[in-house]
């Protein structure tokens, strides 16, 4: 493992390139989770902030989506406003996705935003409150697969264990592609033993802890990871050198870090692009 030169920080770009064998500057680097606007508690974030942290550690573009935003009303309508305007400002560095609400009467703006270009869907059981499995949430999820969209769940903090569920719905829906954020961490390690056999669940690496992300990386083919960071409610810089250090602990090869970092979402989203 790469340790810092005499007087350069672990937090600079420096120390970074050598965790990654220099991957960062030769391959493209996209943040599977970033949050554009406010949330409810407080924080917010903007286009220029965002690409600020980027551009700081040398990634290329992120996945963007509405926070659980207090003008959510009943459908999200005008935050998904926001992500699309956000993106029409820098098309080239963002990747817009749809947040929706399968409590409310979400099929029209589904059918609005994906009509209008959204690439995926951030769903959040435990701010809106429903359960994966309930009647509205599979109606939805069938939507999506049948429309070839990725869905990125929540399951990390608040969230009780899932991993059965997210089983079920892998087998019952083969074309659903379903982006774990934050790696279904409290539900460690038993997450990663179960899902491992459903190649279309994907696990996306912000703010989980050392030793479940080690499990996933132990266990999960690095095809199916996907870097993110959460932002604001971590830095891009923190996000990357913590799945650089555990992946080189876990004995990933380097071959699989352009994946890792990048590559593996702009696949999953080529692919998702082409069924549509």
């Amino acid at each position: 493992m790469a340790v810092p030169e005499p007087g350069v920080s672990i937090h600079s770009f420096a120390f970074l390139r050598r965790l990654t064998s220099g991957v960062l500057e030769t391959s493209p680097v996209w943040d599977a989770h970033a949050h554009i606007g406010r949330d409810r508690d407080g924080r917010h974030l903007d286009v220029e902030t965002l690409i600020r942290d980027l551009d700081e550690y040398h990634v290329d573009g992120a996945v963007v989506f509405p926070f659980d935003d207090p003008d959510q009303g009943i459908d999200f309508r005008e935050p998904n406003d926001t992500i699309w305007a956000a993106f029409e400002r820098a098309p080239d560095r963002l990747i817009p996705f749809m947040r929706l609400n399968p409590n409310g009467p979400w099929e029209t703006e589904y059918q609005r935003c994906r009509d209008r270009g959204h690439r995926g869907i951030k769903l959040h059981p435990r701010a809106q409150n429903f359960s994966l499995d309930s009647p509205a949430a599979r109606d939805l999820f069938a939507q999506a697969a049948s429309d070839g969209l990725p869905v990125l769940v929540h399951t990390g903090f608040g969230m009780g264990p899932v991993s059965d569920t997210v089983a079920d719905l892998a087998k019952a829906m083969p074309d659903l592609q379903l982006i774990l954020a934050h790696s279904t961490f409290i539900d460690m390690p038993r997450a990663a033993a179960v899902l491992a056999p459903y190649p279309n669940v994907y696990f996306e690496t912000s703010v989980v802890q050392a030793y479940d992300l080690f499990a996933v990386l132990d266990t999960i083919d690095p095809a199916r990871v996907l870097y993110g960071s959460d932002l604001p409610y971590a830095s891009s810089g923190n996000s990357l050198r913590d799945l650089a250090v555990i992946a080189s602990v876990a004995g990933i090869d380097k071959a699989h870090y352009a994946g890792l970092f990048g590559g593996n979402l702009l696949s999953l989203l080529a692919g998702t692009a082409m069924a549509r």
